[in-house]
């Protein structure tokens, strides 16, 4: 009877040892199915869901987000662009009309010093009319308008207008000698061109030993005679 126990218990012990490889090789199965499959979790729903697939789309979102940046920076920058633009164009016309206001004033000026005032009232008349004017260059100075520099200077038909040529021994050849109306620009832009008077260029010196031009003989007239 004792032997036939330990017989059995013998067989219980190989027959739960091939249970528990059964056991393991049934737990080990899937693991090695999985491999090279997509990874999936389950959601809240208990549903499969495709992780290298939420990666793809993530990417493909965080794509979208970094051009739809890109380019509502691009926007911002043209209008910036756009609204200097305009800004800019504004001042320019106002300067312009500006600028008759300011030729009056100067003109208004170099009258009263050729005249000389004969009253105290009339002396400071004068000299409120400068403060005026000088104010008034400040305030479009600091707006960005600058005289065109003329008298004396190089020629440039990109900021001078030439009204007349005269030679002159004072300056030399194509420059300004002489500024009709005084021209202006707001940073790089000309709103109006310096009128001037440009100095001819000299004529070409004599050469030494080289022939004087003599005028040509005039062919003697025929006497026609005339019988009688």
């Amino acid at each position: 009877m004792s032997a036939k126990k330990a017989k059995k218990t013998e067989l219980e012990k190989r027959l739960e040892e091939a249970a528990a490889k059964e056991r393991e090789q049934a737990e080990g199965a899937p693991a090695e199915d999985a491999q090279g499959a997509p990874e999936t979790v389950e959601d809240e729903r208990g549903e499969d869901v495709d992780v290298d697939a939420l990666i793809a789309e993530r990417d493909a979102l965080n794509d979208q987000v970094l051009r739809a940046r890109a380019e509502f920076e691009n926007y911002r920058k043209r209008v910036a662009r756009e609204n200097d633009r305009l800004r800019r164009t504004a001042a320019q016309d106002l300067m312009r009309d500006l600028l008759p206001v300011l030729d009056n004033l100067e003109r208004a000026l170099d009258h009263a010093a050729d005249d000389a005032p004969a009253t105290a009232g009339a002396s400071g008349f004068v000299e409120g009319v400068r403060m005026v004017l000088k104010q008034m260059c400040d305030v479009l100075t600091r707006h960005g308008l600058e005289p065109i520099p003329a008298l004396g200077e190089p020629f440039d038909p990109n900021v001078h207008e030439a009204m007349a040529v005269m030679p002159s021994d004072e300056h030399p050849a194509d420059h300004v000698v002489n500024e009709f109306q005084r021209g202006y620009r707001l940073g790089e832009f000309v709103l109006r061109p310096a009128k001037v008077v440009v100095n001819a260029a000299p004529s070409a010196p004599e050469v030494p030993g080289a022939p004087a031009e003599t005028d040509a003989p005039e062919p003697e007239a025929e006497e026609i005679v005339t019988e009688g």
